[in-house]
């Protein structure tokens, strides 16, 4: 039996998309518009647009991050606040729930009994000791940077910033407000990532669409940015198990 930190550092990255239908026309939709509009600006313009973009979001200091995501047959959906050194999370995947909190240099983790063993990786024999209560993950621990991994605004960012050859879209609208499009390749690479930021000054990201492979194999994301700059309080969960001494516990098991 592999080792709670183990199953836990074993998690990838889960910002999917959406569904696949919606996703598909999602995808036809950003390529063929950046395909009419690929001289929209040069290479430059547009890195400087996406930095100046993430430098605005960066200043507002926190956001609600709302994500759609599928893979393959699996859907999902995650809902969280980031600030600039915290964040609370929750995420519903089928049967699965799970919640993250980051708080004070530490990560907690908590869920149902199919989140904390399918979406978390903890031994079924230790989850009835753990279900309702928080779980601590420290820096110390081999877990904790991917149960951190993306919570914190800097890292939310990260997950959406287009890179390589950088395509301008048209200006449109999503959710009712005014946009532009900077399309590229996603982090990782092999997928294609478009960024929508307002079409304002402040130029602040309002949506990221993510998309690729196809059929049962398709992948995608959509994720929403709003109330920015709006005060986030994680409070730091009590009561919390160390992830060390379940670890422990498993192996003396056996």
């Amino acid at each position: 039996m592999s080792s709670p930190a183990a199953a836990l550092t074993a998690r990838t990255a889960f910002w999917r998309g959406l569904t696949f239908v919606g996703c598909l026309l999602l995808s036809l939709a950003v390529t063929s518009e950046a395909a009419a509009s690929s001289a929209a600006g040069s290479s430059g313009s547009l890195r400087q647009a996406l930095k100046h973009s993430l430098t605005a979001a960066t200043d507002e200091g926190s956001a609600r991050i709302t994500v759609q995501f599928v893979s393959g047959s699996t859907t999902g959906k995650v809902v969280q606040d980031s600030s600039l050194h915290s964040g609370e999370q929750t995420v519903a995947i089928g049967k699965e729930l799970a919640s993250t909190v980051l708080i004070g240099g530490a990560a907690y983790i908590s869920g149902n009994s199919q989140g904390l063993t399918s979406y978390f990786g903890l031994p079924s024999a230790v989850v009835p000791t753990v279900t309702g209560k928080w779980v601590s993950v420290q820096p110390s621990d081999a877990a904790f940077r991917s149960v951190s991994a993306n919570l914190a605004l800097a890292s939310a960012l990260a997950n959406v910033t287009p890179s390589g050859t950088l395509v301008a879209g048209k200006r449109s609208k999503v959710d009712g407000q005014w946009v532009n499009s900077i399309s590229g390749e996603a982090p990782g690479g092999g997928e294609r990532l478009t960024l929508f930021v307002a079409a304002t000054n402040r130029a602040l990201p309002v949506e990221a669409v993510e998309s690729g492979g196809s059929g049962k194999s398709a992948t995608g994301e959509i994720v929403t940015f709003t109330r920015w700059g709006e005060q986030v309080h994680v409070p730091t969960p009590s009561g919390a198990v160390p992830l060390s001494a379940i670890q422990a516990a498993s192996s003396a098991s056996g």
